[in-house]
């Protein structure tokens, strides 16, 4: 059994134990006709602040408060624990009031971000990891200037080497907008390959009509367009994860926000703490 394994079994069971210390607390509480909602919410509380934590805590590496490792481990489980706990304390999937349904729907949009960034973050390092090395998402830009700068400087060397201009023509027909520009929003929902695997079919008819120096700068080209490919598909996947952890930070910050005004509502038509 594998330490990622073991480590799965153990929080779950950890997980486990605890909703159900929690559900045996809740049901003592019943019994003796005493309310557990304000109980419930202390907990609820405690926990949306230590999950929204998490992101201050990403942003303070040098505190000797745990390893990000270890964290991201208690974020996902205390995130899951949390479904539980609110089916406890509001006791039905869609409150009556007004405030009480904008926080329930706040605390499933936040939920179902967390359990989509889960599965993106299991997903796309893998596949940035199989395209080529490693690239920070804010020098992206920087590296498409340098390939489009490089690949302008192999056709006009082809021209100036060669005299002709089959591949310059081909070049600004069908080749500029590709290193010019991003891709659109249709490629960042869905990135496939299809364009580079189009050009480079093109750039293979081409070649029967090059010379023999445009041939070399075909050859280049080639390089360049995969080169461009790889960079597009990091910026893609790169831009997907920022995006969602955008989303998932605004709404915890809105969910720690609307917990906050609940409990203080809670508070006030209760009349003082149980």
């Amino acid at each position: 059994m594998s330490f990622f394994t073991r480590r799965r079994i153990r929080n779950a069971s950890l997980l486990v134990l605890a909703l159900a210390g929690i559900v045996w607390w809740v049901r003592a509480r019943e019994q003796t006709l005493d309310s557990s909602a304000l109980g419930t919410g202390y907990l609820l509380l405690a926990a949306v602040f230590f999950l929204a934590s998490y992101n201050v805590r990403k942003k303070l590496p040098f505190l000797p408060l745990g390893g990000s490792t270890a964290w991201l481990q208690w974020h996902i489980y205390v995130g899951i624990g949390t479904v539980g706990v609110f089916a406890l304390h509001a006791r039905t999937a869609w409150p009556s009031g007004w405030l009480e349904a904008l926080l329930a729907v706040t605390f499933y949009l936040t939920v179902g971000s967390g359990l989509v960034g889960l599965y993106l973050t299991r997903t796309i390092p893998p596949q940035l990891a199989r395209v080529s090395d490693e690239i920070t998402y804010e020098r992206i830009p920087a590296f498409r200037r340098q390939v489009r700068r490089q690949a302008e400087e192999v056709v006009l060397e082809s021209v100036a080497a060669s005299g002709a201009t089959t591949l310059a023509d081909f070049y600004t027909a069908r080749l500029y907008g590709f290193f010019a520009g991003a891709r659109g929003w249709r490629y960042l929902v869905r990135p496939t390959s299809a364009l580079r695997r189009a050009l480079m079919r093109e750039m293979q008819d081409v070649r029967r009509y090059l010379s023999e120096q445009e041939q070399i700068g075909c050859e280049r080209l080639f390089t360049l367009v995969r080169r461009k490919d790889d960079l597009d598909f990091h910026d893609a996947r790169q831009k997907v994860l920022k995006l969602w952890l955008f989303g998932h930070i605004g709404l915890t910050y809105a969910l720690v926000l609307l917990a906050v005004l609940h409990g203080l509502l809670a508070h006030a038509f209760h009349g003082g703490v149980a």
